[in-house]
């Protein structure tokens, strides 16, 4: 008769089994479905900020994209190849700055929870005078000054919201969201409505107040792109106009500077201050060439 020994791997597989129930029966998290499930699926309920955190820190690379509200969590988007074809030219957009350098001065990150989140590489963060001085920016740790969000499945009106709710977070700077429609044939050529929105501090040429209320008193401006093959929101197939590389008026551009963003926090506000670039950063402005995301999607459809 064989036994299981500390070694063997039958002892290991037991050892996982018994850790993975207990985990289980500890923490309060949904298991992702056995078939692929609908976006907006909704697969746990009584769920805990903290646990929800874990099962996100679990399932970091599985391709969903989670909501949680109201102590429930649902799946919202799932990854395909449209949508990592956008996000990963996204990343080498704002790659750009640092020169070729694997470890620059900036960080550029993934999901779990938005698709790209760009912050300072900890070297370029100020460190506060007092401990725990409150929350970010200035409290010395690296977060994100930019956030990007693609959208398949996600409905506009719930994309849109998502996109806005991340500029009420003091620290983040502008937030650049894709909206990628399902195909549409005519006659034999597959077309795609993309609307691209960038939301900032500050208005800028074509910008609008937000339209969110809760946002006005900080300055939060929208600027919109139509940039598919044809108009999204409109029943005759017209063309964007988006056909070709470096055209003025299918360019997103953001400040480098703003990646830097550090300004201390006295009594819970920023205070002015110049902001400090480290001079290996390369250029003045990340910039995003609509036409390519446009192409992009295409090629990966």
């Amino acid at each position: 008769m064989s036994s299981l020994t500390s070694s063997s791997p039958g002892w290991k597989s037991a050892v996982r089994k018994v850790k993975k129930k207990v985990d289980s029966m500890v923490h309060n998290y949904p298991e992702l479905p056995k078939t692929l499930p609908r976006e907006d699926r909704w697969i746990g309920s009584k769920i805990s900020v903290k646990n929800y955190n874990i099962f996100l820190d679990r399932n970091e690379k599985i391709g969903y994209k989670f909501y949680w509200e109201n102590n429930n969590v649902y799946i919202i988007d799932m990854a395909n190849r449209e949508h990592e074809a956008v996000v990963s030219y996204l990343q080498e957009c704002f790659r750009v700055p640092n020169n070729g350098v694997k470890r620059g001065p900036l960080k550029i990150l993934g999901q779990p929870s938005p698709d790209i989140a760009v912050c300072p590489n900890n070297a370029h963060v100020s460190q506060p005078l007092i401990l725990h001085p409150g929350p970010p920016p200035g409290d010395g740790r690296p977060h994100a000054r930019f956030i990007c969000e693609v959208a398949n499945a996600q409905s506009i009106d719930y994309w849109n919201t998502k996109c806005e709710a991340w500029m009420h977070e003091k620290y983040v700077r502008c937030v650049f969201g894709i909206k990628i429609y399902p195909k549409k044939i005519i006659g034999i050529t597959v077309h795609r409505q993309m609307i691209a929105r960038l939301w900032t501090r500050g208005a800028s040429a074509g910008s609008v107040l937000s339209a969110d209320v809760t946002l006005e008193g900080a300055g939060v401006y929208v600027k919109e792109w139509d940039f598919g093959t044809i108009q999204y929101n409109n029943n005759t197939p017209t063309p964007t106009g988006c056909n070709a590389l470096n055209l003025n008026a299918f360019q997103v551009t953001i400040p480098i500077s703003d990646a830097f963003y550090d300004p201390p926090i006295i009594r819970g506000v920023p205070a002015e201050y110049a902001v400090f670039v480290p001079g290996t950063v390369v250029g003045v402005n990340f910039v995003i060439d609509l036409y390519e995301i446009q192409q992009e999607v295409l090629d990966a459809q």
